[in-house]
């Protein structure tokens, strides 16, 4: 009986928190600043300039992280020339943080990367795991959130961009 009603409590808590990260597709996204794995700053406001955004967040330790990335650094050169920026957001803390580099280049992604080493910013967007990937229009507003990566998403993914491009960064 225990067992049961904690397993319930349990589904009610991860199906909750499953559509807070929902909630905030039409909302705008919260602006930050962070590291880059290069050593410069990134600014979100400063990325959405040039067109939409894909913030992924991930961590070297997480494979279904690893599964999704090359995906998305497809889409990144794909749609770049486009205004088009795929934004990696390394969730990776102090323990892990001497992996990312080293992890980007050897899979020679070509999109930027920013370190999140206290999950501060994916906690903004009401990330509780990785991968978390959110996608936000030139306008600032958020229009698709994907919690976790199922092979085959990425094509979802890339329809919801090529929308927002044809749109002009606005939702059609």
């Amino acid at each position: 009986m225990i067992r049961k009603t904690l397993f319930t409590m349990l589904m009610v808590v991860v199906l909750a928190s499953s559509g807070v990260a929902d909630d905030m597709t039409g909302q705008k996204a919260p602006d930050f600043t962070l590291n880059s794995v290069d050593g410069g700053k990134v600014q979100l406001s400063k990325l959405l300039e040039n067109g939409p955004v894909l913030l992924d967040f991930w961590a070297t330790w997480c494979q279904p992280c690893k599964q999704a990335l090359p995906h998305l650094d497809r889409l990144h050169k794909t749609y770049r020339d486009q205004g088009f920026t795929m934004l990696g957001v390394s969730v990776d803390n102090t323990r892990s943080l001497s992996k990312v580099r080293p992890y980007v280049r050897g899979q020679g992604f070509e999109f930027p990367v920013a370190l999140d080493t206290d999950s501060q910013i994916l906690r903004q967007y009401y990330g509780t795991n990785v991968p978390h990937t959110v996608l936000i229009g030139q306008d600032g507003l958020i229009k698709k959130i994907w919690i976790g990566y199922h092979p085959g998403e990425e094509v979802e993914i890339e329809q919801e961009l090529q929308a927002l491009l044809s749109a002009g960064g606005e939702e059609e």
